[in-house]
């Protein structure tokens, strides 16, 4: 029987030619939900401040019919924030059945900030202690932008007579 009401006649007839007959109905409901197929988590690297553009595939079918849409907020391709965010899917049969789910896109940063730090330097001593010496070390983060820099020895300490190595 097809999704739908069907009207079944019936009859009999005796061996003295009597008949009888009746009908009832048999209705065939779609009462099923689509079966939604959604991603796991999904864990990207941030391209920028602003996050990253992050694409999936979310699908449904449904056992009458067939491939269903499966409707995501936020969208596949969206640009997530830093952090954590809930995406929710959801999807309808013809019937109106509808079956729901999630799962999270989080966008993290473990790129570290690139340093820019000056050529060896040769410093003439100005004394018995060394030289004083000043140079310039920035960094520069993805995400934060220029951020501070530490170096030691400091700019502006004294450097003994040799090589010294400034770890920054």
């Amino acid at each position: 029987f097809a999704v739908g009401s069907t009207a079944v006649t019936c009859s009999a007839t005796d061996a003295a030619g009597n008949n009888a007959s009746g009908s009832f109905n048999v209705t065939v409901t779609d009462s099923t939900e689509p079966v939604l197929i959604l991603p796991a988590d999904i864990t990207a690297e941030t391209t920028g401040p602003g996050g990253a553009a992050v694409s999936y595939t979310a699908t449904a079918t449904d056992l009458i019919d067939g491939t269903v849409p499966a409707d995501c907020t936020p969208a596949s391709g969206t640009t997530f924030a830093l952090g954590s965010t809930a995406v929710s899917c959801s999807a309808t049969d013809a019937a109106g059945n509808t079956t729901s789910g999630s799962f999270n896109v989080t966008v993290v940063d473990s790129t570290a900030p690139e340093l820019s730090l000056p050529a060896d330097i040769t410093a003439e001593a100005t004394g018995a202690d060394g030289a004083v010496v000043t140079y310039t070390a920035t960094a520069t983060d993805l995400i934060d932008g220029t951020v501070p820099v530490s170096c030691v020895p400091a700019s502006g300490a004294i450097f003994a007579v040799g090589s010294t190595a400034v770890s920054c």
